[in-house]
């Protein structure tokens, strides 16, 4: 568990912990409904904070892509806890400022209620069960935006609704504490589009086989991203404004940028055959860890497919002088879809640190970790290995080195699933 995530969740517990004393006189379901409300209250608030995607905080979770994947552990918890607390129904004698605003407030409790279990399930299921019908991103992405708002009411309800506590007490500051933050994290979330983006303009568009290959120049400030990060793409015109991570294929020292995109659903289809020289495109990073530099003395980089994208912008900005032996293997389905080759092979060329193999799995047959093994200049049960591609692939290699007694010192690579 990252250190983010251990202060998340210690957040979350105390809200539970200083909710026993202050309702402990009351039955034991309406003590643990009211913990159980206090609890996801709080997870509500810092799931608003985390949907910010604060960037100076980010090496406390180990990068945004474990941020988000703590945020929908959050989203599950929540829902639990809102579960519990709606089917345990308090009962108590408890403190009101007026009948008006208390009656107000158990009317936007409990329709919050209804959404957030709507909202949150569409959130949390990806594909319906037992169907191959798949929740369109743009319709999960408007139901996520809505929370915020579902957030808002249960602030108010949290606060003018009866309790069993004094408006003075630990617990009432605890949580209104949590939604000041959660309420100005939503408000931050919809000013994001225009406080921390940068507007780049599309001057070569290249189809390769393997991606589209876009390359743009900012027309006001330049992005400020390291190689191995991702930033948030979008175009400015019909059908493609919906902004979607990518992982940034190279960035140059004036701010151009390179994305390699390969067409694997609706919207990266769409892309390819939509986007054209002098579109305006809208760009927000750099965001994650992913940086050889954090890395140990030895390096393997292994990338399947287009996960090649970090190791193409890291390797580029390569002077030699790093003190880090790397070895790149690069696995295609077919040399064809090799998207970078020539920036490889000059730096494996030019660099005495760096080394390169490519593995062509049509003529090479399936990857293992024996021709890993065999391919590298740098010993794996020595080295570090870097992983971008399928994560079965990933599973497969570990298993692989593990068996022949090779197993790496450590595994860094990303969990790009953002919904």
């Amino acid at each position: 568990m990252t250190a983010g995530a251990y202060i998340v969740w210690s957040l979350i517990g105390f809200a539970g912990l200083l909710a026993v004393p202050a309702v402990s006189h009351t039955n034991a379901g309406t003590t643990f409904s009211l913990v159980a409300s206090s609890m996801a209250f709080v997870g509500m608030g810092i799931a608003q904070f985390l949907a910010t995607r604060p960037p100076l905080i980010e090496r406390l979770f180990g990068g945004l892509d474990r941020i988000y994947q703590l945020h929908r552990k959050i989203g599950i918890a929540v829902l639990v806890l809102i579960l519990a607390h709606y089917f345990i129904t308090p009962d108590f004698k408890g403190l009101a400022l007026t009948s008006g605003l208390n009656q107000l407030a158990a009317f936007a409790g409990e329709y919050a209620f209804y959404g957030f279990v709507i909202l949150l399930v569409l959130s949390l299921v990806k594909i319906v069960p037992r169907t191959r019908i798949e929740i369109p991103y743009h319709l999960w992405r408007i139901t996520h935006r809505l929370i915020g708002l579902l957030f808002v009411m249960v602030a108010f309800h949290q606060m003018f609704i009866k309790r069993p506590y004094d408006g003075t007490a630990l617990l009432a500051n605890y949580l209104n504490v949590f939604a000041a933050i959660g309420i100005a994290s939503y408000i931050y979330t919809q000013l994001l589009p225009w406080m921390r983006t940068r507007s780049y303009e599309v001057f070569d568009v290249n189809r390769h086989e393997g991606a589209t290959i876009i390359s743009a120049r900012p027309t006001g400030r330049a992005l400020k991203a390291k190689p191995g990060q991702f930033g948030f793409f979008r175009v400015n015109k019909p059908g493609l404004r919906e902004p979607h991570p990518f992982t940034i294929a190279g960035i140059d020292d004036d701010g151009v940028v390179r994305f390699a995109i390969k067409a694997l659903g609706d919207y990266t289809k769409a892309l390819r055959e939509g986007i054209a020289v002098g579109d305006a495109v809208t760009l927000e990073g750099g965001y994650g860890h992913f940086n050889h530099r954090r890395g140990g003395k030895k390096q393997i980089w292994l990338a399947g497919g287009i996960g090649i994208t970090p190791f193409l912008a890291m390797a580029s900005r390569l002077r030699g002088d790093e003190g880090q032996d790397i070895h790149l293997v690069y696995c295609v389905r077919d040399r064809s879809e090799a998207i970078g080759l020539e920036t490889f092979e000059t730096q494996a060329e030019k660099l005495q640190n760096f080394s390169f193999s490519l593995h062509d799995s049509a003529k090479d047959g399936r990857l293992d970790a024996g021709k890993i093994v065999a391919a590298s200049t740098v010993d794996p049960g020595e080295a570090d290995l870097w992983f971008c591609g399928p994560p079965p692939l990933r599973a497969a290699i570990e298993k692989g080195l593990k068996a022949l007694g090779k197993a790496p010192r450590r595994v860094e690579f990303e969990q790009f699933q953002f919904r």
